[in-house]
């Protein structure tokens, strides 16, 4: 492959254009800071994933100038039920007071929350520059800088940076080469989410049931987002077989006894585990 020249040198390179990263360029940008934004993708995955927004995460968001897009779009809820089978046996509100610029918290599909960060970034083409198709597949320390390594469908290059942020995700490349491990627990329960498209009137309340009539013997959850959509999740147990937990046949007939009846079409499937840990 030709090697790639990069003429500017900025001063920071974040591998990742999530979430992360893109606010994290943009909190740069308040500063003028120089940054680079490396990341492999080249479009943005159109699942819902992480779909709560807290109310600290607003207000940070609201720092970097697209807050306000979030709470417009997002589905603003505060009160949460729990309930017992049926009978509701506890209930909260995270936000009574009022008088926040932002709410409790807000449900939307992360790929919004992509798009308004990357549109935000185009306000400042002097000190962001969004780079996608460009794989970060190796990273040297060297005084006073670092440099990284870069693969595209053009060709290898490499650029200094005096920083390097890695927000790539769980699976992170550059945490993996520098052995950053997470400490802390791993959760073996497994669960199934299911994100449908519905008509329906449901509040915009966080619904949890421990041993649900349409769930026997395990958990549930339901939070209403935008479009429409609903995130369905149910716990499936340790043992759960991943790949036929996520067959539509499978899906379709617990999604049914939840639902009552309501017709709906099923948006994304997905099986997850959960971790309490974090890096030294």
């Amino acid at each position: 492959m030709e090697k790639l020249s990069f003429g500017r040198k900025p001063k920071v390179l974040v591998v990742g254009a999530g979430p992360i990263g893109l606010a994290a360029a943009l909190e740069f940008a308040n500063f003028e800071i120089d940054t680079l934004v490396l990341d492999e993708m080249n479009e943005i995955s159109r699942v819902s994933k992480a779909i709560c927004w807290s109310q600290r995460s607003l207000e940070m968001l609201n720092r970097v100038g697209v807050a306000e897009q979030l709470i417009d779009k997002g589905s603003t809820w505060k009160k949460g039920r729990v309930f017992k089978a049926e009978e509701e046996i506890y209930n909260f509100n995270l936000q009574v007071e009022a008088g926040f610029k932002a709410p409790a918290f807000i449900n939307l599909q992360q790929y919004y929350v992509e798009q308004y960060l990357i549109e935000r970034c185009a306000d400042f083409p002097d000190l962001i520059d969004l780079r996608f198709k460009n794989k970060v597949v190796d990273v040297a320390q060297q005084d006073g800088h670092v440099t990284v390594r870069i693969e595209t469908p053009d060709g290898i290059y490499q650029l200094h940076g005096q920083y390097l942020l890695a927000c790539d995700g769980a699976s992170s490349q550059v945490r993996r080469q520098f052995g950053l491990e997470f400490d802390g627990r791993h959760f073996e329960e497994r669960f199934l989410i299911a994100d449908v498209e519905m008509e329906a009137d449901f509040p915009s309340e966080r619904w949890f049931w421990f041993a649900p009539n349409f769930h026997p013997g395990q958990s549930a959850l339901l939070h209403k987002q935008p479009d429409n959509i609903y995130r369905i999740d149910l716990q499936l147990g340790p043992d759960a077989d991943i790949e036929e937990e996520k067959k539509p046949e499978n899906v379709i007939p617990r999604i049914e006894k939840i639902v009552g009846g309501r017709p709906f079409t099923l948006d994304w499937i997905s099986i997850y585990s959960f971790n309490c840990r974090r890096i030294e």
